[in-house]
């Protein structure tokens, strides 16, 4: 080599030497967590300072079960942590520690977070694992970014927690015959019940518009039963689960799907590593259309039969009254038992539609023969001889509340739904009971003010009543409070088509059922509660999981004075201690708004929009609207249409807008065709008309197909004014407002004639079928 070259490259070597010797390592950031878990340790003592978590800790364990657990935890989290985490028995270097207390109940734990260490002690792996469970809730929100993290350490913030849960049973139910959601978002939701201590599955595998598990037996259940036709909408303002068309012969069912029983073992399997077990339901007598549909014979009913494609169905019952039917069921259960290794087989036993057991000979012989009086004893009948079968496997049996109707299976544990009064009476027989009565506890419920909610659900569950929800009724003693096993929220899939609307409705109400599972009602605090949730919600954001925020959200309430011609506005929320700010001049509302204090007046036609703030942070989504101060408001007002009162029909004209639920006072119902007048004070021009409509088919409440305006200057003579054809519209199922605008040229009047035809009869494929309809009409707005 010459020495132009060897100096040359000795240059390079020392400029690397340099530029390495000066490049620093750059500084971690340091992301610290809060104390702010649901649901609430039964004690908790907050320390100074931080345990930091990074790459250079460690993790000992006493042996292979809690090798395990720690493990699996870790490697989980691993993505999240933006580093791994080594795992091993007795190494007595790690700062991360897990040690036997034999003295800690069996789902209870001790975490200990000082500065230097972590200390994890339970007596059995329930115990471990939910320790850990709170760990998690120790890290920060950015600790469930979709995005892993980069050069980060975490900071865990020092506490001590002894914890241990109020209830041994402690639910949620997913409905997965209304709509499917495969096997990977079954383990989701296995994960978020996980964190929050949940430890019951309750799967509802079976029911009219579905079956959603191979039986081999039974193929057919699964070929034909697991399969509808597809009227599925993801339209939030749309709801017509209960207004379906339902299946023509040579129509193509083609949505659906089902879990093989190799889907099964992998989710049960994943479940046990969550410490959680899973209840499956395979609905019966009642609800059991998909599965007559495969299999006619076990049915009282005649052909031909279909999946359903939506509500109200039918004819959909077993038939108690023959041996082929329990065998059916007996070689279903077998194969249902022999998936689920666990104590409880569920078989619903709720809603069964009787009918076809009134006319069916062998129904009437078999109450003869056993002495039966009525339906419900038929039923209880039908019930035993399943309990018999599913006894003589080693489980128990567990049902909806109406298995108490005509006697109550001898071993059976009851789901109290409709109510407490079910859950109440089964504890004094002494029956264990599961409570979940659908006001505090149905999931699928809506959950704010139904103006402002997308259109899902039907009914009210409010999250303040949810938390607030008593477990055990004052009316038990002691011993009957003994067979109150839990708790359990249920989510029903009519409405939900998608895994956005699932979380939507299941968050934050089910934070709320945890805590009532998990935590002693003595420590439980509303106020508490949602500081701790809203930390909660930044959790969800970050793993850009939906929802909902409607206890935050403003609720817009209004009183209308038609003399005054003015609407008084009122603006509260269900979570107390918000901020609350407004504007009315079509803008979105900010902390720069006008902020609420006492309600305020409109005195003409005005939008209002509000939102609701805490510690100078939006909470609630913007809830807006519309006032119509109009010329029709105390126009004096005479409905024409025969057999209805007047009582009250200055509802139409009193500047008081009604709901969308059917029982809201401001709603005028009319039991023919409508025909009203409306007589000014004086005369005046008019070129629009709104009418708003309740269509709530179900309860035979349609929109009119046809609306006509009429004018007159001397309440004699009419002349048209504009004429409106919604007859596609009128024969469309479902439950939402229908609006009618009727524009025309401005027109001097004194008198106004509205008249609307009635759906007569309701069509043959629908719920009501063959009936006049009812209107159900808002307030009549004119411009």
């Amino acid at each position: 080599m010459n020495y132009k070259n060897y100096r040359k490259l000795t240059l390079i070597f020392l400029s690397f030497f340099i530029i390495s010797s000066c490049k620093k390592e750059v500084p971690k950031t340091l992301l610290k967590g809060k104390v702010s878990i649901i649901p609430l340790p039964k004690a908790q003592n907050l320390g100074e300072g931080f345990f930091i978590l990074n790459e250079d800790s460690q993790v000992s364990v006493e042996n292979e079960s809690q090798l395990k657990i720690a493990s699996h935890f870790f490697e989980l989290i691993e993505e999240s942590l933006g580093f791994s985490t080594e795992v091993k028995i007795q190494n007595t270097g790690a700062n991360i520690q897990f040690f036997t207390d034999a003295s800690l109940p069996k789902e209870g734990y001790q975490l200990i977070v000082s500065q230097e260490k972590i200390i994890l002690k339970a007596s059995q792996e329930q115990g471990f694992f939910y320790g850990l469970q709170t760990l998690k809730q120790l890290f920060p929100p950015s600790f469930h970014n979709i995005n892993a993290p980069e050069n980060i350490e975490w900071g865990i913030p020092v506490v001590t927690i002894n914890d241990e849960p109020e209830f041994k049973w402690r639910g949620y139910m997913l409905d997965v015959s209304r709509h499917f959601f495969d096997k990977e978002k079954i383990k989701e939701v296995l994960d978020f019940m996980s964190e929050l201590k949940l430890n019951r599955f309750h799967w509802h595998l079976a029911d009219d518009q579905g079956w959603r598990i191979e039986i081999k037996k039974f193929p057919k259940l699964t070929e034909v039963g697991a399969w509808r036709v597809d009227y599925n909408t993801t339209d939030e303002t749309v709801s017509n689960w209960w207004g379906r068309p339902k299946q023509k012969p040579g129509e193509k069912a083609t949505y659906g799907g089902f879990y093989t029983q190799e889907d099964i073992k992998e989710i049960v399997a994943y479940a046990k590593q969550l410490q959680i077990e899973i209840i499956p339901e395979i609905d019966m007598p009642g609800h059991s259309m998909a599965a007559i549909t495969a299999y006619p014979e076990i049915s009282c009913a005649k052909q031909p039969f279909y999946v359903a494609t939506g509500g109200i169905v039918n004819n959909n019952t077993y038939c108690p009254a023959k041996e082929k039917t329990y065998q059916f069921i007996e070689g279903v259960l077998t194969e249902v038992m022999d998936l689920f290794p666990y104590k409880y087989i569920h078989i619903g036993g709720d809603e069964c539609n009787k009918d076809a057991w009134k006319n069916d000979l062998n129904c009437k012989q078999l109450m003869k023969d056993e002495n039966l009086a009525n339906m419900h004893e038929l039923q209880s009948y039908f019930i035993k001889r399943v309990e018999k079968n599913i006894n003589a496997h080693g489980k128990n049996m567990i049902g909806w509340d109406e298995i108490l109707e005509g006697g109550l299976a001898p071993n059976a544990t009851v789901m109290s739904w409709r109510g407490e009064k079910g859950g109440i009476a089964a504890a004094k027989q002494g029956h264990d009971v599961v409570m979940t009565p659908f006001k505090y506890c149905y999931l699928d419920l809506k959950q704010g003010d139904d103006d402002l909610e997308p259109n899902l659900g039907y009914s009210h569950s409010f999250l303040k009543d949810t938390y607030n929800y008593k477990v055990i009724s004052d009316s038990l003693t002691i011993d009957d409070a003994k067979h109150i096993l839990g708790v359990q929220g249920n989510l029903w899939t009519e409405s939900i088509s998608d895994w956005s609307k699932l979380t939507y409705m299941t968050f934050p109400r089910l934070y709320a059922v945890a805590e009532n599972g998990w935590t002693s009602q003595k420590l439980q605090n509303w106020d508490n509660f949602i500081e701790r949730l809203l930390y909660q919600f930044k959790k969800l954001e970050a793993q850009e999981t939906r929802y909902a925020t409607s206890a935050f959200n403003v609720k817009i309430n209004h009183e209308g004075h038609p003399k005054a011609q003015e609407i008084e506005v009122s603006l509260e929320t269900e979570v107390d201690g918000l901020d609350i700010y407004y504007t009315t001049d079509g803008s979105l509302p900010t902390e720069a708004s006008i902020k609420y204090t006492t309600p305020f007046v409109l005195k003409e036609t005005k939008t209002v929009k509000a939102t609701a703030y805490k510690n100078n942070t939006q909470v609630a989504n913007i809830s807006q609207q519309k006032f119509p101060i109009h010329k029709g408001c105390d126009a004096k007002l005479k409905i024409i249409s025969k057999g209805n009162s007047n009582a009250n029909r200055q509802k139409l004209t009193d500047l008081n807008y009604a709901k969308l639920v059917k029982y809201n006072e401001n709603w005028v119902t009319i039991n023919d065709d409508f025909e009203a007048v409306l007589n000014f004070k004086e005369e005046t021009e008019v070129s629009h008309v709104d009418i708003t409509w309740l269509r709530f088919t179900i309860g035979c409440v349609y929109s009119p197909e046809n609306i006509e305006v009429l004018g007159s200057l001397n309440g004699k003579d009419y002349s048209s004014l504009s004429n409106l054809n919604q007859l596609k519209i009128s024969h469309t199922q479902g439950r939402n407002k229908i609006e009618s605008n009727l524009s025309f040229k401005a027109t001097s009047v004194k008198f106004l004639k509205i008249k609307a035809k009635r759906v007569n009869p309701i069509p043959k494929e629908h719920h009501c079928k063959d009936v006049a309809s009812k209107l159900m009409l808002d307030e009549i707005v004119v411009y």
